[in-house]
């Protein structure tokens, strides 16, 4: 982490409430052909509803919440500050826990905070709702009110997370990043395999290939349409289904790739 990074602890207004129900909104609005590509029907045995109007299931809920959670994560990263910055922040944040508290600090540290926090032992980020002020009264039960102890390993949890990824000399888009380990996640439990296909195209009068479909791919490109839309609204830095599923599968390498190349019909 560069020594002259500055925290920054302070922010305006915190809407995260609103990208986050936007995007639920519209994946619930989609739910049938993404929860299908999850395997998620087939899984428990049901037929899958006959329109999306129908109320989702619980079920339903909790698994396209998970989803709109990763997008409302890369949408924060894309608006906001640099990683450093960011590191310097949560670093603070760790060892005065009560400045959280205050509920002003930024969006991109309150999501980092939020994503690795934790009760107990269970999976990071499973009580993310904890972290967010105004959540307690409207899931009454569900959410409970964050400890200073949890915050502070929280915000360690998430250094250690953005170092680990940090590349030196590769500038990145960080949304790529979080849209791949949290969204490649999800697709992994689904059971099915996570590999590139390429397809033939011509450019400049080249022959060139190019990410096309396969059950991952497929996916992506049906889950980050809210995000997308976001970003493009806000003029912010777009994500791409070929740079997420690349980073799913570890950064292929680029010359002769051994993975599946499909003719174009």
């Amino acid at each position: 982490m560069p020594t002259l990074s500055k925290a920054q602890l302070i922010e305006p207004e915190s809407p995260w409430g609103a990208p986050f129900d936007q995007m639920y909104l519209e994946l619930c609005q989609n739910r049938i052909p993404i929860l299908m590509a999850l395997g998620f029907y087939a899984e428990r045995d049901l037929s899958p509803p006959k329109n999306s109007d129908e109320i989702p299931t619980k079920d339903e809920e909790e698994e396209l919440r998970q989803i709109a959670s990763a997008l409302t994560e890369a949408a924060a990263t894309s608006a906001t500050m640099p990683t450093a910055e960011l590191v310097a922040t949560l670093l603070k944040v760790s060892k005065r826990p009560s400045l959280f508290m205050a509920r002003e600090l930024p969006q991109p540290v309150e999501w980092a905070i939020a994503n690795n926090y934790q009760r107990c032992d269970e999976p990071p980020g499973t009580h993310w709702r904890d972290v967010w002020g105004d959540q307690v009264a409207t899931f009454p039960g569900e959410v409970g009110q964050p400890t200073e102890s949890n915050i502070a390993k929280a915000a360690a949890a998430a250094i250690a997370r953005i170092q680990k990824n940090r590349k030196a000399g590769r500038p990145y888009n960080q949304a790529d990043q979080i849209l791949a380990e949290r969204l490649g996640e999800i697709f992994r439990r689904s059971g099915k395999p996570i590999r590139r296909r390429l397809v033939p195209t011509t450019r400049k009068g080249k022959l060139a290939y190019v990410e096309g479909g396969g059950p991952v791919y497929d996916f992506l490109e049906l889950v980050i349409r809210p995000l997308q839309s976001y970003l493009r609204e806000r003029g912010l830095a777009p994500v791409t289904t070929a740079t997420i599923v690349r980073r799913i599968t570890n950064d292929f390498p680029k010359a002769k790739p051994p993975y599946p190349i499909v003719p174009t019909t």
